[in-house]
């Protein structure tokens, strides 16, 4: 039991420094205002949120995840789903980036390591829209509308973090080499397009 308890106290120290704990707190903060004040695409059918593109933060430092669901779960407390997209939609951005981080250690590949964020939530907020529209007019309807939103928030999804998100990130690691070490990308920074 005492290896265990030092195994995991060795990776704790490792990976959860100070200065990991306060760009988590900055990631977070930055998730959150920046789904704010895109408000109304943020949180509907949709689901264009500019913030996404903060995703593929993880494939470079797995300890980003932290700091994007908090940010998420923040954000989604404004939401017009309520609890279902508190609960839900944070898992989806935790569901995400923890096979984001997983992933990335075979597959070196920064675009397809955006499409797993864009299919996670295409699977799961239209799931969400459809609990938050329960004892409504809509209910029926939008019941029928799964893959109609699942096609919408994968493009949206997929607009902010492949086309968006990905070319910033490529200039970012390839072409401002000091980048990386400001935002402490310690992985994957040889990626593949």
């Amino acid at each position: 039991m005492e290896a265990k308890t030092s195994r995991f106290s060795d990776w704790c120290k490792k990976y959860f420094t100070v200065s990991s704990i306060a760009f988590n707190a900055i990631i977070a903060a930055l998730y959150a205002v920046v789904t704010l004040l895109s408000a109304p695409l943020s949180y509907n059918f949709m689901q264009f949120r500019i913030s996404e593109l903060l995703n593929l933060l993880v494939f470079f430092n797995p300890t980003y995840t932290i700091g994007l669901t908090l940010g998420c779960l923040i954000a989604n407390l404004a939401s017009t789903a309520g609890i279902f997209d508190i609960v839900f939609g944070t898992l989806a951005t935790l569901i995400s980036c923890v096979i984001v981080s997983v992933l990335c250690r075979w597959v070196k590949c920064l675009f397809l390591s955006g499409l797993i964020p864009c299919l996670v939530n295409a699977i799961i907020v239209p799931f969400v829209i459809y609990l938050a529209s329960l004892n409504t007019p809509d209910a029926f309807a939008l019941g029928t509308m799964y893959w109609t939103m699942f096609f919408w928030v994968f493009l949206g999804e997929f607009a902010v973090i492949c086309v968006a998100g990905y070319p910033i990130f490529f200039a970012l690691t390839k072409k401002v080499p000091k980048m990386n070490e400001l935002l402490v990308l310690t992985r994957n920074l040889d990626f593949k397009w």
